[in-house]
């Protein structure tokens, strides 16, 4: 995910088509401070030599089927408007808990309007539906792309229902524990019949050591999957599940006005915290669970021109690996993804206080486990499959 996405989520502005002379606005009711804010953003890519996905999604490669990423025209544009998001901050004292701060956040972006944010912070906790404690925003990259790199933790998925807690030990050392909403079944899961019964909710961890130079994290989680049959005539009820871990190392380095950011991960079943897909596979006829092993990786070095303009190079990559007892294709693309790789390199310019124009290449390359001899519809071997973008963005926030 970007950086800049992510950092959104703490701006307080507010934005609507064709009401140029509204600002941010902050008001008091009794002893509760509140705040609405929001932004639009505008959005265009240009697709060269390669399939553009039929939604247009600026992470079009990942959408599609590896095998055939030819079958569109190699040449397209697509101009989009991208989330105009609307958002509401209250913070009310409090005698014995402190400040109890709540948010609300709506994303209105035609067929994937979501509610991002909905959320109760307090002591500590932060209690609703919230960003997952295993992204680590200080090592984000900055890109144009919405969905940012392939690769990187949480790639373009929705936050989660958890209960969260965060303490600083000192003015470096901090950790985090949060229970997460776990839907039980994960993605890759076409052999099951069953419903999604998931035991526990997902446990994560992080450490994090924070100082002038930048900082180092550590994360771990445990995620359960599991599947559920109700009792039919013959048989009672029946279930079975799970338990998958993942680690994740990250930071990043401060180099004068510059910043370099980076990170790693792996483990079993990581699903929507990596990817999004290809984490499970449900074995019904012997009651096992599958996983699928995957890494993820990503880098990137920003540089300062001036106070208003910066640029980024972002590199990343996934890979995945299984065996006879996994199928190499799933429910969600069609076809098994066997690894990827993505580079960006962008340039923001500030043009106003609260305007920001962007423009980034990507070239982005996926490969799936079936490519013995197969094509796509042109005749190209599969393993060649890749993307080439330029895209632009540009944004109001206040």
């Amino acid at each position: 995910m970007s950086r800049f996405r992510n950092l959104t989520s703490a701006l307080a502005a507010m934005l609507l088509v064709g009401a140029p002379t509204l600002r941010a606005a902050d008001f008091q009711s009794g002893d509760t401070k509140m705040s609405v804010y929001g932004f639009v953003w505008v959005y265009a890519n240009y697709f060269i030599d390669a399939e553009e996905n039929a939604s247009g999604y600026s992470g079009s490669l990942w959408y599609g089927n590896p095998l055939d990423t030819h079958s569109l025209p190699n040449n397209q544009f697509h101009f989009d408007v991208q989330p105009t998001r609307f958002g509401f901050a209250s913070v009310t004292p409090s005698a014995n808990l402190g400040d109890i701060k709540t948010k609300i956040e709506y994303d209105i972006n035609g067929s994937n309007d979501h509610l991002r944010h909905a959320n109760i912070q307090v002591g500590g906790f932060t209690i609703g539906q919230a960003w997952s404690l295993w992204n680590d925003f200080d090592a984000s990259v900055d890109t144009v792309d919405w969905a940012g790199p392939i690769g990187a933790p949480c790639y373009d998925t929705p936050r989660y229902k958890l209960v969260r807690y965060d303490v600083s030990l000192d003015k470096n050392n901090s950790l985090g524990i949060s229970l997460e909403n776990n839907n039980g079944h994960g993605d890759g899961n076409a052999g099951t019949a069953g419903t999604a019964d998931a035991k526990i909710p997902t446990i994560i961890g992080a450490y994090a050591y924070t100082d002038s130079w930048g900082h180092l994290s550590v994360r771990a989680m445990m995620q359960n999957y599991g599947s559920y049959f109700p009792a039919t005539g013959t048989t009672g009820k029946q279930r079975y599940s799970k338990e998958e871990g993942a680690f994740m190392f990250s930071g990043d380095v401060k180099l004068a006005k510059d910043d370099l950011v980076f990170g790693v991960y792996t483990g079993n079943a990581v699903g929507n915290y990596g990817t999004g897909f290809q984490s499970v596979d449900f074995d019904d006829a012997t009651q096992t669970v599958n996983a699928f092993k995957s890494v993820g990786w990503w880098a990137g070095y920003t540089h300062t021109w001036t106070d208003a303009v910066r640029s980024n190079v972002v590199v990343s990559g996934t890979s995945f690996s299984t065996d006879a007892k996994l199928p190499q294709t799933d429910s969600t693309t069609g076809t098994g993804w066997k690894s990827g790789t993505a580079v960006f390199v962008n340039t923001f310019v500030k043009l106003a206080k609260n305007l920001e124009f962007g423009v980034e290449y990507v070239w982005e390359q996926a490969k799936p486990f079936a490519t013995n001899g197969a094509v796509d519809s042109n005749g190209k071997p599969a393993s060649n499959n890749s993307n080439s973008k330029i895209e632009f963005s540009l944004k109001a926030n206040f």
